[in-house]
């Protein structure tokens, strides 16, 4: 028989014991650990580097990798034409692994990491390596290293403000800067000391063009106030990495600028 909406029917009344059981001190050894969250923590967290490091022996990293060797044979016979041959092969690799890694679907988290971090320490090693046998003065390669130099200065403020660094991308000019870096090199290489001359001038000037797409870019991710997503944010932006560059030219490299004009026939 159907039970009549809105009594209380006493069979519905919970045994007096069980809120007692409820109530009653539990065995200590009962209760969870907790480390038990940091040791799931810690497992998750080695499975993901073993799975990082099983990642190396697809062959796109292996490629990449094998920029590791070239480059140092490059530095041991810098003075041999066999360096022609390995930065050829430094070349290819660099472009090839991209390729085998769409080819064979082998895009992987690690090969992600890895190739923008071995472009920068193939470029750093070389420029050490090559750039003496130019006889140009060091301070060039404030010209060269500019934009990298400003992108990692940021990385602290990444945290700081919680920016989504999903968002960031190769931007224009920042290819800019290192195809002309790469230019730069080719040219240490050889070496023709007047084209590496011309070609830091020239990733100088990038680089400013692209430090302001930087500031630009980043200032109108983190911030909704509306003169920043205005052209008047790009014009100060602008101004003032021109005026840090002329600065930095004039304390640094007034003399080559004016020596570097002269062999170009600009200035008499």
């Amino acid at each position: 028989m159907p039970r009549p909406v809105g009594r209380w029917n006493m069979s519905d009344r919970g045994n007096p014991g069980d809120q007692r059981d409820s109530n009653e001190v539990r065995d200590p050894s009962d209760r969870p650990d907790p480390g038990d969250h940091r040791e799931s923590s810690d497992i998750r967290d080695s499975g993901d580097l073993h799975s990082l490091l099983g990642e190396v022996w697809t062959v796109p990293n292996l490629v990449s990798l094998s920029r590791l060797p070239l480059v140092a044979g490059i530095v041991v016979l810098v003075d041999s034409p066999l360096r022609y041959v390995l930065f050829a092969l430094v070349v290819v690799s660099d472009g090839v692994d991209g390729w085998l890694a769409r080819r064979l679907d082998q895009e992987t988290e690690l090969g992600a990491l890895l190739d923008p971090a071995l472009d920068k320490l193939t470029a750093l090693a070389l420029v050490v390596a090559l750039f003496p046998a130019t006889d140009l003065p060091v301070e060039y390669l404030v010209l060269f290293f500019a934009r990298d130099a400003f992108v990692l200065s940021l990385a602290p403020l990444v945290p700081l403000y919680g920016f989504d660094t999903s968002k960031v991308r190769a931007r224009v000019p920042g290819k800019v800067v290192t195809n002309v870096q790469f230019l730069a090199i080719v040219a240490m290489l050889v070496p023709a000391v007047l084209a590496t001359e011309a070609l830091l001038w020239l990733a100088g000037v990038a680089a400013a063009v692209a430090i302001v797409d930087y500031v630009v870019f980043v200032a109108r991710e983190l911030s909704d106030r509306p003169w920043v997503h205005e052209r008047r944010m790009v014009v100060a932006a602008g101004t003032g990495v021109a005026a840090v560059f002329v600065l930095v030219v004039a304390v640094l490299l007034d003399e080559e600028l004016a020596d570097f004009l002269a062999a170009l026939g600009v200035l008499g």
